[in-house]
Formats: structure tokens, C-alpha cells, sequence
């Protein structure tokens, strides 16, 4: 059978073969236990059950002889995959680059690269790596001796030149190597500052796999955002101008496999050509051909994901069937393929991609037959194949995917539905382009448009989806909690008639129940909170609520998911104004984290601030960039918002050019001051109207450092006074002096550091906190 899912569908047909499922499941539990284990256990447990498997052969009963040698089979693989795994860990463990992890400080290397570079998370700074580079070492210098070694290492980069490097090339570059103690297969991270240095010729196939990227990538430049990052995104995998906020709509939505290149578009594709040679009566050397050069070509140009290699290696055994005229039976296949992988790259035991990847295929080989045809009754064929593959795809995955999200989307399945017929067109339509690109770049950027048609399609989907309310529910996100889901899903599975239908319904009003307890007021956000301070560690992120899921948020600290979270905690949806008080990381590189399905229409910062990353970002996502001065008025909902700092044509350090806000509402008043320090305080305290500055609710400036002038916290006279720190920061913030003086002047001083959110309630004047959020420190 072969259909829009390509050749992932061979098999679809028949039975699942099970007889191969133990030796995979017995590979895998093996690759995982010895990538965390010793390599000599690894080794003693690869020979005692070589040992089993030869006990196993030798007494083996003709009349149990098929459970004899799935038992040796089972045994063997576990063996193999344990021995080589252990060689791989030994090998990464006594190379040259973990020895300069032992001596420390910064050492030459040579290396090549593996894969492309990709543009690291967050906004670039000054010094801060931007680039991260998978390579791996030709040579690394320890104690003035080169000595060779071929071990995988990740390179931190920062500075020009990065970009451009493809996967074969060589460099050279001078760096620290610090330990990756989170795997045991990369021998460290290496932090490197400056461009690479000589630089080696890119191969011949990688600098045309290259090309054709580039090719596809100005083709698509004629298209509006977010498709023009979008489409080499579907094709290729190149997401290096796709907007962050698409990434995340893909995400909420259970649609981020069509980010990285999945098997199913190589299975689409595949399946295509097979489908064309059938239509033209191709013998079968010629669809086998055909196949395994589009195989080829998809392998290199989109380069080795894990979902690739998964499909490359199934697709390769479906077209070996096709030639040899054997019937193929999909389960049987993807077993045989997730050992033969093991084999020879262990370390995907642990990748997440290889496991949603292996996982999504079997729940579609062995679920949706059944289904298909029990819902063909109900509605058309395509329809019912359809909704099959993405509820069969979502529930075998689901146990996997709540370990990386924590929350189980109800959104998934309707997203993956409506998208998928035309997923497989875009990316047959998009294939040929790419093609077409690198050979006749004008005739491709006139057709672009074509699947320009259906990339917007899948966009809009995506970002209706990531906007539904209440679109995932919260679940646990450890090892226990996948496997409870797991539980739950297989009792569905196994159940029927009047039992699957109580177990429905009493699933159905948990969910119910458990929606309606994040509507009902008494939880966090506590019912009338007009300002928050958010725990987002050792930044700041204050939020003012304006309306009903409207709020103006000032600062957003360094780390999107933390403010992002805090938004969502508070329902968020809107910001009608971001004021951002100064060009610091921990001010404003959260900012990626306030647009994230959100709308906001308005940012307010410092002169020249849309100079920076920040306000790059700002311009991309259209939000329109208003500089403060000093005498503005903005009136925000109920807020009234006066700009007191920076006055014209004042100079001093970045931190004393903070935007300072008043904002006055029905119940309450508060000082916004950024970063603020000695001088710019000084200077507010010289107003023609000083009492602006007393006011019911004080965000400490500058997280409570020693840089504060006491007068003028005195002259703000607050009820609350509020500052945002991160937990055992290395900065010693809020210091002693500074807690003594608000102390003094405050009638309550709350700390993120130690309460978590803190959110101010009018009429009267009262403090709530949330408690601190443990992912959020050790800070700074």
C-alpha cells in the first residue's frame, strides 16, 4: 500500500509483525544503559548476555526452536549495541579534547564541522556566544603537544565567519573546553571568541548540498514573514529566518516535527517517486533506483536528523523488498531499523528526535489500519486516513512529548488534521522548487508563490491553534508522569464497548473538572492583583493589568520562558505597551517571550534603542518603537503613564539612562525605575516636582545593589516596595545596605528572590506572593 504517507505506509496493509519488536526494545534499553554507565559495565553486561545468547543456541530444543532464537536474537542485540556503546563512551572519555577539559584554560584545536551551524537561542551580546557548532576534533594542543583525536565536541561561538561554515570543513580556533556533563558521547563545549581561522575547502557534495539551501533560501525571499523562513523550514530544515514566534506557535500545537525535517517528508517523497514509476509503468530496477537516489539526495541536502536517519534506514528496506519482489511488513521493518541504527550510532538511544520519530511511525503502523476502516464508515476515505495517522501518530508520541512540554495539547490532533494534506503537497511542490532553484533561480522565484499558497495555510493553522485558550492542560513532566500517561492511554486502547465508554466519560469530566479549577478565582493570579512582579531570576519584569487579559509589561528579564510563563500564569493575551527601561540582558532579552502568541502593538525605550537586537526584533515583529522623553503621557486602560527620566540630552552610563515611569491608577501609584543608580537618582530628586516620586508601589532600582542614593528612596515614601533578584546571585543582590534603607521606608518589602511572584492588590493596599519557582535560580 502506498499512499500520501510515502513509504512509510508499506505494510499499512497487513498484520503488524511483532516477532522483532523484543531484540529492538532489548537494543535500546541497552544503548541507554550503557551510555550511563561505566565503560567496563557496559562491556561485562555486552559479554554476560553474549554469554546467554551462546547458552541460549547451544541448548536449544527443536521443538521450541522459533522462541529459542527470538530469545538469541533479543540477547545478541542487546550485546552488540552495549559493546558498542561502551566503545563509543570510552572513546570520547580518554580523547584529547576531555584531557583539556582536565587541564583547563583556553587550548588550540582543529576540528571539523558536523552539521550546520545554527544561530544559538536568545539575542547576541557583546562577547556572548552566538553560533553553536557540532564538530568534531582532528587535533587539540595539551601541554604544548598536538595530539590527535577524533571526538565529538560542541563549539560555542562568538564573532564573524561561523555562519557561513558547511559540514566537512575544517578550522582552526583557540578556545576553553569546559565538560558537557549532561552526555556522555560530546567530550565538551568549547567557548571560543573570534572568527575560525584557516579555514578548510568545503567538499564537493556538501558545498552543492549547501547551494541548494541557499538557493531555496532566496527563492523564498519574495514571500511575506513568516513564509519566507517558513518554507526552507518544511523543505530543508533551514530555520535561520524563521521568526521565533511561528517556532512557537508550531510548538503549542504539536506541529514542530515539520520543523525539523521529519521522516514523513522523506517518506512523502519517496513515495512519490514510487507512485510516478507505477503511473508510468516503470520496471522495478527503475522505481528502485528512483527511490534510493531521492533517499541519497534528501539525506544530504537536509542533513542527518534523527527522524531522517530513522526514515532513510526504513525506506531503504522497503525499496530492498521492492526489488527482491518480498512482501514488506512495516513493523517488521521499523524494528529491524531502530537496531541496525543502534548499531551504528548508539547515542540516538537518547535523542528525543529518534524516539518520537521511531514512536509516531509504529503508533501509525499499528493503529491505523483498524481505524481507517472503522471511520471510512462515517466519512471518506482520505478524511478518515487522515484523522487516523494524527490521532495514531499524537497518542503514541504523547507520553514522550509530555517530558519536553509538561502539558498534554488537545489542540494536536485537529492542527496535525487540517495541516497534513497540505504538508504533502507543499513539500512535493517545494522539492521541485528546490530543484529548480538551483538551476534556474528566476523561474523559481516566480513560482514561488505556488506553495507559498499552502506554507501559509500551515502557518495559520499553527498560530489559530497556539491562540485557543486553555489549548494543552498541565501534566506532570518527569519519568513517572510519562509513564501514567502511558497507562492511560494503552487501558483506552485495550478496552471496548461499555468500558471504553465509562473510562471516556470519566476522563472527560476530569478534564472538564480540572479546566474549570484554572478558571476559578482563588488560585494564582489572586483575584484584583494590579501589578506583579514576576520571578524571572536575576533580571526585572514587572506587569501593570489593564484589562482582562490586557496588561503593560515593563522589563521582561533574560529568559523568554520565564516571563512567558509568568504572562501565561496571569492570562496574558494582549500587551497594548512594552516599555523597555534599558538595552541590558537581564532587561530585555526576554523580550522573545512577551511576543510568543501574543499581540503587541506598542514598545516604549530609550533613545537608540532600536539600534540593538532588541529593537531589530521589535521592527520584525511590527511592533511600532516609540523613544521616551521625558514629559510623555500615556494613558494605558485605567493607568496613566508619565515618562520622569531620561531628560534630554542627558549622558551617563547605560543603567542611568533607564526609561523611569510613573504610572497612576484608580487604587494605587507606582515608580517603574529600571536600572537607575546615584547620578540618575540624584538628578530626579533636582525636579521642579518632586513629589512625583512618592507613590504607593517602589520597584527597587538596579535589584537592590549598593549604587543607591538614600535620599531618594526616602523621597518615594512607598507602602510596598518591590525588587526582583534571582536567588543566590553572584551579585550579593539586594545588598544589606540597600534592604536596610527600604526597610526603613517601606511598610512591606517583598523579594522574588524569596517570594517568588509578588503581586500588589488595591483597596487596601495588600501583598500576595506565589512562592519561588525552583527552575529559576541559582542566579546571576
Amino acid at each position: 500500500m502506498v499512499s500520501w504517507l510515502g513509504t512509510d505506509a508499506h505494510g499499512l496493509d497487513r498484520p503488524p509483525d511483532l516477532r522483532l519488536l523484543l531484540p529492538s526494545v532489548a537494543a535500546w534499553s541497552a544503548a541507554l544503559g550503557a551510555l550511563a554507565a561505566p565503560p567496563w559495565l557496559a562491556w561485562s553486561f555486552a559479554g554476560v548476555l553474549g554469554g546467554a545468547a551462546l547458552v541460549a543456541l547451544l541448548v536449544t530444543h527443536p521443538v521450541a526452536e522459533s522462541s529459542a532464537l527470538a530469545l538469541v536474537a533479543t540477547l545478541a542485540c542487546g550485546a552488540t549495541v552495549a559493546a558498542v556503546a561502551g566503545v563509543h563512551v570510552h572513546r570520547t572519555a580518554v580523547s584529547a579534547a576531555s584531557a583539556a577539559v582536565e587541564h583547563g584554560g583556553e587550548t588550540a584545536f582543529r576540528a571539523v564541522v558536523s552539521t550546520d551551524p545554527r544561530a544559538r537561542a536568545g539575542l547576541s551580546r557583546p562577547g556572548r556566544a552566538a553560533w553553536v557548532v557540532p564538530a568534531r576534533t582532528a587535533w587539540v594542543r595539551v601541554d604544548g603537544v598536538e595530539r590527535a583525536s577524533r571526538a565529538p565536541v560542541v563549539v560555542l561561538a562568538s564573532g564573524d565567519g561561523w555562519s557561513d561554515l558547511l559540514p566537512g570543513q575544517s578550522f582552526e580556533a583557540r578556545g576553553a573546553f569546559l565538560g558537557a556533563d549532561d552526555d556522555r558521547l560530546t567530550a565538551a563545549l568549547v567557548l571560543v571568541r573570534g572568527p575560525p581561522e584557516r579555514i578548510g575547502e568545503p567538499g564537493g557534495l556538501q558545498e552543492f548540498a549547501g547551494g541548494v539551501r541557499s538557493g531555496l533560501r532566496e527563492a523564498s525571499a519574495g514571500l511575506s514573514a513568516p513564509e519566507r523562513g517558513l518554507l526552507p523550514a518544511l523543505i530543508v530544515g533551514d530555520v535561520s529566518a524563521l521568526p521565533e514566534r511561528t517556532a512557537e506557535d508550531f510548538r503549542a500545537t504539536g506541529m514542530t516535527h515539520l520543523l525539523t525535517v521529519s521522516g514523513a517528508n522523506l517518506a512523502i517523497l519517496t513515495g512519490f517517486v514510487l507512485g510516478v514509476a507505477r503511473w508510468a509503468r516503470a520496471p522495478t530496477w527503475c522505481s528502485v533506483l528512483g527511490g534510493a537516489l531521492m533517499i541519497w539526495v534528501f539525506v544530504l541536502v537536509c542533513r542527518p536528523e534523527p527522524s531522517v536517519v530513522r526514515a532513510a534506514f526504513m525506506g531503504s528496506l522497503g525499496l530492498l523488498a521492492l526489488a527482491t519482489g518480498r512482501a514488506q511488513a512495516g513493523m517488521r521493518a521499523l524494528c529491524v531499523t531502530v537496531v541496525g541504527v543502534l548499531f551504528v550510532a548508539p547515542g540516538l538511544a537518547a535523542s528525543y528526535g529518534f524516539a518520537l520519530s521511531v514512536l509516531a511511525t509504529a503508533g501509525i503502523l499499528v493503529l491505523v489500519p483498524g481505524w481507517a476502516r472503522a471511520w471510512s464508515s462515517r466519512w471518506p476515505r482520505p478524511v478518515a486516513e487522515a484523522l487516523a495517522v494524527a490521532v495514531a501518530a499524537q497518542v503514541a508520541v504523547a507520553p514522550v512529548l509530555v517530558l519536553l512540554s509538561g502539558e498534554v495539547s488537545w489542540v494536536a490532533v485537529p492542527a496535525n488534521v487540517l495541516a497534513a494534506p497540505v504538508v504533502a503537497v507543499v513539500t512535493v511542490a517545494g522539492s521541485v522548487l528546490t530543484a529548480l532553484a538551483s538551476v534556474w533561480p528566476g523561474a523559481a522565484a516566480f513560482l514561488v508563490p505556488l506553495p507559498g499558497l499552502g506554507v501559509s495555510w500551515i502557518a495559520l493553522v499553527a498560530e489559530t491553534g497556539a491562540r485557543v485558550p486553555y489549548g494543552a492542560l498541565p501534566w506532570r513532566s518527569d519519568v513517572v508522569g510519562g509513564l501514567l500517561l502511558a497507562v492511560v492511554l494503552v487501558v483506552f486502547l485495550v478496552t471496548r464497548g461499555r468500558t471504553r465508554r465509562v473510562l471516556a466519560a470519566v476522563a472527560v469530566t476530569v478534564l472538564v473538572l480540572g479546566l474549570a479549577a484554572r478558571c476559578v478565582p482563588g488560585g494564582w493570579p489572586p483575584a484584583g492583583w494590579a501589578v506583579v512582579a514576576c520571578d524571572v531570576g536575576q533580571g526585572d519584569a514587572f506587569v501593570l493589568a489593564v484589562g482582562r487579559g490586557e496588561a503593560v509589561v515593563f522589563d521582561t528579564g533574560d529568559d523568554p520562558d520565564l516571563v512567558d510563563g509568568c504572562l501565561h500564569r496571569l492570562g496574558v493575551r494582549t500587551v497594548p505597551l512594552l516599555v523597555l527601561s534599558h538595552d541590558h540582558a537581564d532587561h530585555v532579552d526576554g523580550t522573545p517571550g512577551v511576543l510568543r502568541q501574543r499581540r503587541v502593538p506598542a514598545a516604549l525605550a530609550p533613545p537608540g534603542f532600536g539600534e540593538g537586537e532588541a529593537g531589530r526584533l521589535l521592527a520584525e515583529e511590527g511592533v511600532e518603537l516609540n523613544e521616551a522623553e521625558r514629559g510623555q503621557r500615556f494613558r494605558v486602560g485605567p493607568w496613566l503613564l508619565r515618562v520622569l527620566w531620561p531628560e534630554e540630552g542627558f549622558v551617563g552610563s547605560v543603567n542611568d539612562t533607564s526609561v523611569v515611569v510613573r504610572a497612576d491608577g484608580p487604587q494605587m501609584s507606582v515608580l517603574l525605575t529600571g536600572d537607575i543608580e546615584v547620578e540618575a537618582q540624584s538628578a530626579l530628586l533636582r525636579e521642579p516636582e518632586p513629589e512625583l516620586l512618592s507613590v504607593t508601589v517602589l520597584t527597587t532600582p538596579h535589584h537592590g545593589a549598593s549604587t543607591q542614593f538614600p535620599a531618594f528612596l526616602t523621597a518615594t515614601d512607598p507602602t510596598v516596595a518591590v525588587t526582583s533578584a534571582g536567588r543566590e546571585n553572584s551579585y550579593g543582590h539586594p545588598t544589606p545596605f540597600t534592604v536596610g534603607v527600604l526597610e526603613e521606608v517601606a511598610r512591606v518589602h517583598a523579594r522574588t528572590d524569596l517570594d517568588g511572584d509578588v503581586a500588589v492588590l488595591g483597596g487596601p493596599v495588600r501583598v500576595a506572593t506565589r512562592g519561588p519557582d525552583p527552575g529559576t535560580g541559582p542566579q546571576g
